[in-house]
């Protein structure tokens, strides 16, 4: 946002502030000034009058001017196009010294062409200015009385500085010169100058020659005036303010337009009557113009066509500064409203410099907005304004906060009066409701104020004017919270099993979350349900969540060994997804190849078998036991178990099968996928060492070759035969008919006093029973 201190003037008194005094104060409430610059002219440049423009006589380009500069008149050549008689210019006299575009220029008397010259009429450029045009500087009445040879750095446009203020995009109310000139006063306690009432002296009602109709219900309030023109001039100051804030346009009604926008923030359209339908009922025919809802959604205006949409552009071109019945409308439309409906139709945004207003929110008073537009109009152009105006008005709800000072006093960390945030509110132009000997209040926001919502809110705007600087400095108080979380410890529990993995050769893995659903179902594992697949999967080969970590860590295991390294040991933790795609952490682990290579003592090196396998595994995850368990497809039928710990199942260990082996060029691999969550790595704790020794008793049984040894174990220990701890098989030796003879060990361990032999033999007879009674098994003789 660029404004100069002469605008700001416009709204209030600044005439006893200093330029830093001012930045200060917008840097401390928020309105970061960026740059200042001054506004300086050359001396000896002053107000001159061309009374006549003659050709020069030796040169097509040049003109012989002679200029009134209040006590003489000189003679100056021009070369400028746009030079004419009755002309008020700029007039660099002798000894002027001007700069710009790094040059430096001195006036003095010059001939050129052999016709002399007593000074300069200049361009904005060559004093330093933007430019306006591409010829020399032309002045009018807008700039203050026009007093002939008096200096052009005395009138007030010319004077002050420029300020370039960075606003957030949460103050589009300050995206005008009224919005930071209510800044000023709020801060400063000044009051805001209201520009005069304009009052028509016209008898003909604006409704005998123009109606507006609302076609089904809209969101904006609209606001309509009607001016008949003879001509269209555009002041220098306008021009000049305009040129100086960017906002410049093509045409002349289209800066005016652009000009109250710049100054009030209500936002203008102009449509060109001979656009409008007519009512051709009447004797006068009466311009029409139809505002609905289109079937985007917008609120758009409406003749025998759509002319635009409000707040977001009109949708023909016109020629506004050709016509001469001018329809005027000043628009409000809320900007949430706004920014949902062009989130949805990005492509129907046809103004950007519009709608990046109505987006931050414009000025709702859209009474002031035509008021200062005829004030404008009536003073510089030749113009009938028809008396009173045409509305669509919608009554937006008023913003009411219910709060407390206490609370305020709380988010702002200091016990301010309530009295000074009651004052602070007031200036900011809040309405405040205050019950009786009570820390409860109400306030209505101003309409121009979209971005307060919050008693948070609030407390920011009384911060803002009464300053952070005045708030006392306290010790920062910080406790750091325990990083002890069990979320934490969950990560230290993966990071020990991966630590423990490494350290017995495992190469970690990190794969995608996604992979190929058919692939999946190929080698058996569950899917996702059809209303929980991806929307929009990245590739056709990771189209779903994965359900497994093994197939990705095969898929590896097949690449590296295609790339020659045969003996392979990788593992990987991370998540899956159940069918529910509910998730999981679970740690996988394959072996391929040999797990000792060809070297001496072993130059064949050594085969992984399944035991070896799960060995490694549980020196990895803690003590397990292993259940059969009938599979296809994925796991060799043979050579496969549940993994339980503790009576809970974890997952699965197995070799893999020998047909999917085959077909990723895998030889001998083994898989492990476990459940994380019920592997808490604890600290060991030691048992008490037995002061007496145990014993330990070798038994073989003849068993039937399908009764796992799991079951025998457990029933062994569930039936708490004193003195036995433990119980595990030592050898196995095929038999006949279905039998193997199997070789166990038990672990006898006295209690008190030392085991006698009665003792032992005693715990003997009681396995021996069990085993026959429960499994039909034999003492081998």
């Amino acid at each position: 946002m660029i404004v100069t201190t002469h605008l700001l003037k416009e709204f209030i008194d600044i005439s006893h502030l200093k330029i830093d005094e001012i930045c200060n104060v917008l840097n401390n409430i928020g309105l970061e000034v960026e740059s200042v610059n001054p506004l300086r002219l050359p001396s000896k440049v002053v107000l001159g009058k061309v009374l006549k423009k003659s050709p020069h006589p030796d040169a097509n380009k040049l003109s012989v001017c002679q200029v009134d500069v209040g006590y003489e008149v000189l003679q100056i050549v021009c070369g400028a196009k746009n030079v004419a008689e009755n002309q008020y210019v700029a007039v660099a006299l002798r000894g002027a010294v001007l700069e710009f575009d790094s040059k430096v220029l001195e006036i003095g008397v010059s001939k050129l062409r052999g016709v002399d010259s007593y000074g300069m009429l200049c361009s904005s450029v060559e004093l330093g200015l933007v430019k306006l045009n591409d010829g020399i500087m032309v002045l009018d009445s807008s700039i203050g009385k026009l007093e002939l040879g008096k200096e052009l750095r005395e009138y007030d446009i010319f004077q002050g500085h420029i300020l370039e203020i960075s606003l957030t995009p949460n103050r589009g109310d300050c995206l005008c010169v009224l919005g930071i000139a209510r800044e000023l006063k709020a801060y400063f306690g000044l009051k805001i100058k209201k520009p005069k009432e304009y009052m028509s002296t016209n008898q003909i009602g604006v409704g005998r020659k123009f109606q507006v109709a609302m076609k089904n219900k809209i969101q904006s309030s609209l606001l309509y005036k009607v001016i008949d023109f003879e001509d269209k001039i555009l002041p220098f100051c306008m021009q000049f303010s305009l040129t100086l804030s960017n906002n410049l346009k093509s045409g002349i009604l289209e800066n005016y337009l652009s000009y109250i926008t710049y100054m009030t923030g209500v936002v203008l359209n102009a449509y060109e009557a001979d656009s409008l339908s007519k009512d051709q009922n009447h004797t006068n025919e009466i311009l029409w113009l139809n505002v609905k809802e289109d079937e985007d959604g917008f609120d758009a205006v409406y003749a025998d066509k759509k002319l635009s949409n409000i707040g977001i552009g009109n949708v023909i071109e016109q020629n506004i500064d050709q016509a001469k019945t001018i329809i005027f409308e000043a628009s409000y439309i809320d900007p949430a409203r706004v920014s949902q409906l062009l989130f949805k139709h990005k492509d129907q945004i046809r103004d950007k410099d519009l709608v990046y207003k109505t987006m931050r929110g414009s000025n709702p008073d859209l009474q002031m907005g035509i008021n200062f537009l005829c004030l404008l109009l009536s003073e510089f152009n030749h113009c009938f304004v028809y008396d009173g105006v045409q509305e669509v008005k919608q009554d937006f709800k008023q913003k009411v906060i219910r709060t407390q000072f206490s609370n305020i006093a709380a988010i702002i960390g200091c016990d301010i009066d309530r009295e000074m945030m009651s004052q602070i509110l007031k200036q900011l132009d809040f309405s405040l409701e205050i019950k009786t000997n009570d820390d409860s209040f109400s306030i209505i926001t101003p309409c121009y104020r979209h971005d307060i919502e919050t008693e948070q809110d609030l407390a920011e705007e009384i911060l803002r004017i009464y300053g952070v600087d005045n708030i006392p400095a306290l010790p920062h108080f910080m406790a750091e919270q325990s990083k002890n979380t069990p979320v934490y410890q969950d990560y230290i529990n993966q990071r020990k099993l991966i630590q423990r993995a490494l350290s017995h050769g495992f190469l970690e893995c990190i794969h995608y979350l996604f992979y190929q659903k058919e692939k999946l179902q190929q080698f058996g594992f569950e899917v996702l349900d059809e209303e929980k697949e991806l929307l929009n999967p990245i590739t056709s080969e990771l189209n779903t969540l994965r359900t497994s970590l093994l197939p990705a860590l095969l898929d590896t295991a097949s690449r590296n060994q295609n790339f020659g390294y045969k003996n392979i040991k990788i593992c990987e933790i991370g998540s899956v997804y159940n069918h529910k795609r509910e998730e999981s952490v679970k740690i996988a682990f394959v072996a391929s190849g040999l797990q000792t290579r060809e070297i001496f003592p072993k130059p064949k090196g050594q085969k992984w078998d399944f035991y070896t396998f799960a060995q490694v595994i549980s020196s990895i995850v803690g003590e397990f036991e292993l259940v059969d368990m009938q599979v296809e497809n994925f796991y060799h039928p043979y050579q496969s178990a549940y993994v339980y710990k503790n009576g809970q199942k974890l997952g699965v260990i197995a070799k893999l099968h020998p047909k999917i082996a085959q077909d990723m060029g895998l030889q001998n691999t083994f898989v492990c996928e476990l459940d994380v969550s019920y592997l808490n790595l604890e600290h060991p704790m030691f048992e008490k060492f037995p002061k007496l020794p145990i014993s330990q008793r070798d038994l073989t049984i003849l068993i039937n070759r399908n009764i796992a040894f799991g079951e025998i174990r457990k029933r062994l220990l569930q039936s708490q035969i004193r003195y036995l701890k433990n119980v595990y098989p030592v050898d196995i030796f095929d038999q006949e008919n279905e039998q193997i003879a199997l070789s166990i060990r038990m672990e006898i361990s006295p209690e008190d006093t030392s085991l006698r032999d009665e003792d032992i033999s005693w715990v003997t007879q009681e396995v021996l029973k069990i085993l026959e009674n429960d499994f039909g098994a034999k003492l081998k003789v």
